[in-house]
């Protein structure tokens, strides 16, 4: 059985408020893109594998997010959905 990410694939949208300010936290994208200079080309399950988190187990997706107003950032794990 395989899983997406409801925010990398546009069916809904992050929308978190800042703990700082209160302003719209902006999702980033998925947090191993930010890894290394070649790990956007990389298979998401391999990445998980080796990323540091269980996100592969758990079926979660790790996005950057941050405060465009106070520079605040978090980390965000969202569920994916099934297919």
């Amino acid at each position: 059985m395989s899983s997406v990410c409801p925010y990398c694939n546009g069916m809904t949208a992050l929308n978190l408020p800042c703990p700082e300010c209160g302003n719209r936290l902006f999702d980033g994208g998925r947090l191993d893109d930010y890894l290394g200079p070649y790990s956007p080309y990389r298979a998401i399950d391999d990445l998980k594998l080796t990323n540091g988190y269980p996100d592969l187990a758990r079926r979660l997706c790790v996005h950057q997010t941050y405060c465009e107003s106070c520079g605040y950032r978090q980390e965000v794990q969202a569920e994916e959905w099934l297919t």
